[in-house]
């Protein structure tokens, strides 16, 4: 039986899974863990879609599915499977706004850390700052890295539910300043929406002034992003080699000058604490 409510414009569904953790595609990653189907935030760019199944990645935004019974079966996988570093999430948001309710990706990280397992966590939401007495607990278990493509309000076209880059900021300094490893996604770059030096210059000063990694990736079309940012914005700009090469010039121009460290997600893999580490954007 599918348990089924709305929360403001999303429709909420909660089933059963067999599995929690999952072998994860990429590298960086032992396992992924997505307590939900589905995003809430509906950002335009995110690959997530083309990799999620059924009703809520045909209509992403829209519609969310809940996994209800995720805790009970991640607390038996965790005693079975070799302790490694957990992505959370990979295919969604895990402090997407349906988490103030069910408290999944609280209660995973809890469970995972108590386990011995390292938990990598990426969001764009500030309601991550609930669970700092957590991360605190777990702050030698846990990285933080936040996605923010630009810090002007033209992200509303892109993440029409994500908080405020603002907001997001500043749940990056307070995490930082409890000692705990925090990184920032800067990406998709997109021709013509975020791709100039006001948008990322200041997100290279927030890496710089909390000692945060950035890690930069360019826009990557797919059919189904291709499909829903044509819908919201009108025709989209394919990038083309020349322009990624110039505005990746400029960003790790600007990086060196900030002095900070800097990757682009196509890079070889960084070696940090002895694991690997890149991301894509969720």
């Amino acid at each position: 039986m599918v348990t089924q409510t709305v929360i403001g414009n999303t429709i909420i569904r909660e089933i059963r899974v067999k599995n929690a953790l999952s072998k994860s595609g990429l590298p960086e990653y032992d396992y992924a863990l997505n307590p939900y189907l589905g995003c809430q935030h509906g950002c335009a760019y995110c690959y997530a879609m083309e990799f999620t199944r059924g009703e809520p990645g045909r209509r992403w935004g829209e519609v969310v599915y809940v996994k209800a019974n995720l805790l009970q079966v991640l607390s038996r996988e965790v005693r079975r499977f070799k302790p490694g570093v957990v992505g959370l999430s990979t295919i969604t948001d895990p402090y997407q706004p349906v988490e103030s309710i069910y408290k999944l990706s609280r209660r995973s990280i809890e469970i995972l850390c108590n386990a011995g397992f390292h938990v990598s966590i990426q969001t764009k939401s500030a309601l991550i700052i609930r669970d700092i007495d957590l991360l605190s607990r777990c702050s030698s278990d846990v990285d933080v890295g936040f996605t923010i493509t630009t810090m002007r309000d033209t992200y509303r076209l892109i993440e029409p539910m994500a908080a405020h880059p603002m907001a997001r900021a500043s749940a990056l300094r307070r995490i930082n300043s409890l000692g705990i490893e925090t990184w920032v996604f800067l990406g998709p770059i997109i021709p013509g929406i975020n791709d100039k030096r006001e948008d990322y210059e200041p997100i290279i000063r927030l890496a710089r002034n909390t000692g945060s990694q950035l890690i930069i990736d360019r826009f990557r079309p797919r059919p189904l992003v291709i499909k829903v940012m044509g819908n919201r914005l009108g025709p989209v700009n394919t990038p083309s080699k020349s322009w990624w090469s110039a505005v990746l010039k400029d960003v790790l121009t600007l990086c060196r000058e900030y002095g900070v460290e800097c990757m682009s997600a196509e890079d070889e893999w960084r070696i940090s604490r002895s694991r690997k580490r890149r991301v894509e954007y969720p």
